[in-house]
């Protein structure tokens, strides 16, 4: 997925959920490679199934932007 594709302030959010899982995961001693951001990410999405359709796009977007 390309940068333009989203908006300025949806991209930001996109980056803000990124960097989130990735303090999540070095704060766990797990490594942050793009496989590992990108499960992650999943789990989240998984786990968070019923909530607001922004929060699952977001997620959806990040997942595409650091897929491996």
């Amino acid at each position: 997925m390309k940068r333009d594709v989203l908006s300025e302030e949806d991209y930001d959010e996109v980056c803000r959920v990124i960097g989130d899982a990735v303090v999540v995961l070095a704060e766990s001693g797990h490594e942050t490679k793009r496989e590992e951001i990108s499960g992650l990410l999943k789990r989240a999405r998984l786990h968070r199934s019923h909530s607001e359709r922004d929060e699952q796009r977001m997620l959806e977007h990040a997942i595409r932007l650091v897929k491996p």
